[in-house]
């Protein structure tokens, strides 16, 4: 072969490489991209996740992006979670959403994707117990634990007794907010007598909250850590007719949790942004579709919202606010 055709050949094989590495780093035009979202529960009867959900459409119908959600029927089934998450990551989409039921249990399956697919994960509303996201979008937790239990100690003298009626055990979001309301109470954590789970179940909260006051019948303070957990706990002391005995904390800003607020068995509820998580963390996969920075974490919010409060303009909107800019 004479020097000529090296020549040429070389700078066919130069050019041929320069076009796949250019056209291998144009992002994808946003109706090319696919994004598959998996929350811990699509359940209709909660308007945290229902919320969130309609965030995160929005954010896919604004950039007209290919979004597919599918989850586990129960918000306890990390089991089911896990077999979503290898199914979606078997469908190659260009970026995976995931609400993380299980602060352990979740770890493996999505390092494994994220080592052997290479799929960009994008975290919201709750963690893993490994840092290998790309970008976490979700409330502060452990901030808002703390607050709830700052505030709470307006409603605590020395024969207060206190119990947490928390939601899925080993769920990051649980772990969390507990640390923080602990931290919140100081010295008045030693009066918490007992922490139940609620299994994310209006009716399992109601239960065991009817029979923590069974047990306990000075109890005087409970802490509700979501939505399940604060309106099963929110109800049970309504039907016993123990509002002006006991007060709940509660979490999450459903209408019922609202209502609750406004009947005084709430003093305060501490409300997420869902609408937000569920649009930021759609638009940071799309972000890093598109081969964008974006950041570790993304704070979606969260506000205390007492019952003096409620009734103010400020109070009104963020209750009822869809997306804040």
């Amino acid at each position: 072969m004479n020097k000529s055709i090296k020549i040429i050949l070389s700078v066919c094989c130069i050019c041929i490489c320069t076009y796949f590495i250019y056209t291998a780093n144009i992002p994808k035009k946003p109706s090319e991209v696919t994004i598959i979202y998996i929350p811990k529960s699509q359940d209709i009867t909660n308007d945290f996740w229902t919320t969130l959900i309609d965030g995160a459409n929005m954010s896919a119908q604004e950039h007209n992006l290919n979004l597919t959600i599918f989850s586990p029927e129960h918000e306890a089934d990390y089991e089911e979670q896990n077999k979503l998450i290898k199914k979606a990551a078997d469908m190659k989409p260009d970026a995976l959403v995931i609400s993380p039921i299980s602060y352990t249990e979740s770890t493996e399956i999505i390092k494994e994707i994220k080592q052997d697919y290479h799929i960009p994960i994008i975290l919201v509303d709750a963690i893993i117990s490994e840092h290998i996201e790309d970008s976490l979008v979700s409330s502060d937790n452990y901030s808002a634990g703390k607050a709830m239990g700052e505030f709470a100690k307006n409603y605590i003298d020395d024969n207060s007794k206190i119990a947490i009626v928390s939601h899925v055990p080993n769920t990051s979001t649980a772990i969390a907010r507990e640390t923080g309301f602990r931290e919140g109470l100081g010295e008045h954590e030693k009066k918490i007598l007992e922490t139940v789970y609620s299994y994310s179940d209006f009716e399992t909260a109601y239960d065991v909250t009817i029979d923590l006051l069974t047990r306990y019948p000075d109890l005087s303070l409970i802490a509700g850590l979501n939505e399940y957990s604060a309106v099963g706990a929110g109800n049970a002391v309504k039907d016993l007719g123990l509002t002006n005995k006991v007060k709940i904390v509660g979490f999450d800003n459903s209408i019922s949790a609202i209502r609750l607020l406004e009947e005084g068995i709430f003093p305060c509820i501490m409300i997420q942004k869902p609408f937000n998580m569920g649009y930021l963390g759609i638009e940071a996969a799309y972000q890093i579709t598109q081969g964008k920075k974006i950041e570790k974490f993304i704070d979606s919010g969260t506000e205390l919202i007492t019952r003096e409060y409620m009734y103010t303009r400020e109070g009104q909107q963020s209750l009822f606010a869809f997306l804040k800019n």
